[in-house]
C-alpha cells in the first residue's frame, strides 16, 4: 500500500528543522477537497496516508522534492491518519 517516501518536517525555530523520512501513499485530492481547500485559500494537491505513529503533528511535508504545507489531517480508525497537503493559493 506505501509505495513512496515522503519527509515529514518539524520546524525547532526560524533556522533549525527536523526532517523525517516515513513511507506513505501519495494520491491526488478529491474535487469536494479541492474546493473546500480553496474557501480557506489552500490550493489542495494531495492526500497523504501514512501510520498514525509516524505522524507527530508536523505542518510540513517534501514530496517528490517540492515543500508543501499540511493543511489538514483526518486519524483514521485502521492506525493510520491522512494528511492534506498543498499551498497558500498565489504562492508558487
Amino acid at each position: 500500500m506505501f509505495d513512496d517516501i515522503v519527509i515529514l518536517v518539524q520546524e525547532l525555530d526560524e533556522e533549525h528543522t527536523e526532517e523525517t523520512e516515513v513511507f506513505a501513499t501519495v494520491e491526488s485530492v478529491g474535487q469536494t477537497e479541492f474546493f473546500s481547500a480553496a474557501q480557506s485559500g489552500m490550493r489542495a494537491d494531495y492526500r497523504l496516508i501514512v501510520w498514525l505513529d509516524d505522524y507527530a503533528g508536523e505542518q510540513l511535508v517534501k514530496i517528490r522534492g517540492k515543500n508543501y504545507d499540511i493543511y489538514r489531517t483526518y486519524m483514521r480508525k485502521d492506525g493510520k491518519t491522512e494528511l492534506y497537503c498543498g499551498k497558500r493559493a498565489g504562492v508558487v
